[in-house]
């Protein structure tokens, strides 16, 4: 199974810095039955529609969990507003265990900078992280870019397709740019499919893209992969494409980048509930059924505590999506 190491890549400095601690919030309602948790359905809110990756792995998940706990656990879609329409929704239901998040980073990072949110990362429990993502840079099948070299070294303007202004694949494709002194100009489509057709017919000269999307494009040989965005390859990346090169091989750490996912209750939940949850939840994705589903899909399952994805993760992305957004010029919602 890979472990993820890109996702917590400077977040112990930055916890040291920020006087975070590994500690989550003391849980509020102490005295909540629990011991007999759950009696009836609990709802996953999920900021994405039905059918795309993050769904399916959320149902994955929810489908693990429902076998741990002995209750169906239902996915509900609220897709929309860069995931602060679920988010919000979370944030307020009862804290009693059965209304969870599936909570995405770029609800927490680049739509709290872009959107007026009523939802702070300390609002949420990080119960446990589920799937971490990679990205990589890649062209058409045609394209005159057989390697990341080739692509750094070009002297004309070039187009780049991304999810969005803001995004990660964004701000990958502005770090690569602005270290090697390109001349890349943005193409923002409404998330990873027109993106990434936008690199398969040509219309962009390259473009970044997630893993799980672009693997049957790559597997079809309708786009070629130039380098990957973590310090580590997907399995399913390296089948279809062996000896794809990190772009930490290029001093690129700035634009290590990776999507993940955890699942998180309100700050205020029972301790008890809290630790019950995690205990759960941790065996379904230690399950060999659903690591080879992630890595299947082009994803990892990360190895790291729990509690720290709100607690040091998120604060540790935040701060260095507003960094960067300052430095290509994205205007942040005070």
């Amino acid at each position: 199974m890979k472990i993820g190491r890109t996702i917590f890549a400077g977040v112990s400095a930055f916890a040291l810095a920020v006087g975070l601690t590994a500690c989550g919030p003391e849980g509020g309602g102490e005295d909540a039955a629990v011991d007999g948790y759950p009696t009836g359905n609990i709802e996953m809110i999920v900021g994405f529609a039905a059918g795309g990756h993050n769904d399916s792995v959320a149902r994955k998940f929810a489908e693990g969990l429902s076998e741990e706990l002995g209750q169906r656990v239902l996915v509900v879609n609220r897709e929309g507003g860069g995931g602060s329409i679920a988010v919000t929704e979370a944030l307020g239901s009862d804290a009693d265990g059965y209304t969870l998040l599936f909570a995405p980073t770029g609800a927490f990072t680049s739509t709290m900078l872009q959107q007026d949110v009523s939802y702070e990362i300390e609002d949420f429990r990080s119960i446990t992280p589920v799937a971490e993502n990679a990205f990589i840079v890649a062209v058409p099948e045609d394209s005159p870019y057989e390697t990341f070299d080739d692509l750094i070294a070009e002297d004309s303007r070039l187009t780049f397709s991304a999810f969005g202004e803001g995004h990660n694949t964004h701000l990958i494709a502005e770090t690569i740019a602005d270290e090697y002194d390109m001349d890349a100009e943005l193409v923002a489509f409404p998330g990873s499919p027109p993106a990434l057709q936008a690199i398969v017919n040509g219309a962009v000269d390259f473009g970044v893209q997630d893993v799980t999307s672009a693997l049957p494009r790559l597997e079809s040989g309708e786009m070629r992969a130039l380098a990957v965005t973590t310090d580590y390859t997907p399995d399913a990346l390296e089948e279809v494409a062996p000896d794809v090169p990190s772009i930490a091989e290029y001093d690129l750490e700035e634009a290590l980048f990776a999507g993940s996912q955890a699942i998180a209750i309100q700050k205020d939940a029972p301790e008890e509930l809290v630790e019950k949850l995690r205990e759960v939840s941790e065996k379904v994705t230690a399950s060999d059924d659903f690591a080879e589903f992630i890595e299947g899909s082009g994803g990892i399952v990360p190895d790291y505590d729990g509690e720290k994805w709100f607690t040091e993760y998120m604060p540790h992305e935040l701060e260095r999506f507003r960094d960067l957004y300052e430095q290509v010029g994205i205007p942040v919602v005070e």
